[in-house]
């Protein structure tokens, strides 16, 4: 069995004791934050063969469809979308002034139900209270494996934001363009935190606008099994979180940083090579930008183009970059390039207090190791 599915395996089997919590009367830690939440049932948003796929919308009374839309993603169809832990979770956010909406969704079928879902949704969820502009989807437990990787696929723009919760998937590509707030839960078995870390990992490599929240006393289930404050923040952190990722002005943020965002990811995972093609449109674009520059110049450099990154990084003396930020970059390169004496200067506009001493035997340095003036730079300590 591989790993993922092994970690698959042990998601889903946690799903169990849910339900003889509710046999046990469990509570939901996240109450509604008024009682007057209207649900709208069994609406039918698409159709398979013969048949008929639904949801059940649940909004506040009096709301305006002006808010985020939460879509939450469980494995259920008919009347087990009612389950109390989704209805419960739909209600508190619907209480907190989000559209929720809770639909069929069959194993086998995601993709195809969750398509006609957003279909529905943004061509006539209006009607519903829906804001096709401010979609978020949160996913829990083994239902994670299949909506994360759906909603890192960057076709799928209609989702603006994400939630995760104590689950993990097999993502290989982030999304820098999607806010995801990725839940994990302390208490929660050791296989399963190690992958949700490892992939956590992943997404801030890539830098990725990937949140992670670590519910240290919470157990997998959290919302039903941790009846306390500690439970109840993390909860409405979340809708803190999908009001806040799904605002117009916090999209445009993230719109607007995707291209640096991306080849600053490239960089941190060393994909040099697809960095340098997107610094060079940014730079010409924003050619005084000198911390842009400075980037420009060290995908460069990782990329191999010594000489080009020699010549980015001149153009950056005196724009007010730190000593290190700046010298041992352009020293590293022109080194590299074949221009020691271009190197030993940036050496040398670093004040020998801000130089880092294990410079004196990096091999790309070992040329100068004869020149007085580079042992210079290492008096005695």
């Amino acid at each position: 069995m591989t790993r993922s599915l092994s970690v698959l395996v042990a998601c889903t089997a946690l799903v169990a004791p849910f339900a003889s919590a509710r046999a046990q009367g469990q509570t939901f830690a996240l109450r509604p934050a008024s009682p007057k939440v209207t649900v709208t049932q069994d609406v039918e948003y698409g159709r398979s063969d013969t048949v008929a796929l639904r949801m059940d919308v649940y909004r506040s009374a009096g709301s305006t469809g002006a808010g985020p839309t939460l879509i939450f993603f469980n494995h259920a169809t008919g009347a087990d979308r009612r389950w109390f832990f989704y209805d419960a979770w739909a209600r508190a956010a619907a209480s907190r002034g989000l559209t929720a909406v809770v639909f069929d969704l069959r194993f086998g079928s995601e993709a195809s139900d969750f398509q006609a879902l957003m279909t529905y949704l943004t061509s006539r969820g209006a009607t519903l209270g829906v804001n096709k502009d401010a979609i978020a989807l949160y996913a829990g437990s083994g239902n994670v494996f299949t909506a994360f990787p759906l909603v890192e696929d960057p076709t799928l723009t209609t989702v603006k934001a994400a939630v995760m919760y104590y689950g993990e998937a097999p993502v290989t590509e982030f999304r820098r363009d999607l806010p995801v707030l990725y839940v994990r839960a302390g208490l929660d078995r050791p296989s399963v935190n190690e992958e949700i870390v490892k992939l956590a990992s992943l997404a801030v490599a890539q830098n990725a606008p990937v949140t992670l929240v670590n519910h240290a006393s919470g157990y997998h289930g959290f919302e039903m099994f941790n009846d306390d404050d500690a439970t109840r923040e993390v909860m409405e952190q979340t809708i803190a979180f999908v009001r806040r990722a799904t605002s117009p002005a916090f999209q445009a943020a993230i719109r607007q940083g995707v291209p640096e965002a991306t080849a600053a990811g490239h960089v941190q995972v060393r994909n040099f090579g697809k960095a340098v093609p997107i610094y060079a449109d940014l730079v010409a674009a924003r050619p005084d930008d000198a911390r842009l520059r400075l980037s420009y110049g060290e995908a460069l450099l990782g990329n191999a183009q010594y000489a080009e990154a020699c010549g980015e990084l001149e153009k950056l003396k005196g724009k007010g970059l730190g000593y290190r930020d700046l010298g041992l970059p352009a020293a590293r390169a022109c080194m590299l390039k074949g221009d020691a004496d271009a190197a030993m200067a940036w050496l040398k506009t670093i004040p020998t207090r801000f130089l880092p001493p294990e410079v004196r035997e990096d091999s790309v340095f070992a040329p100068l190791k004869t020149r007085e003036d580079f042992r210079a730079l290492f008096p005695a300590r």
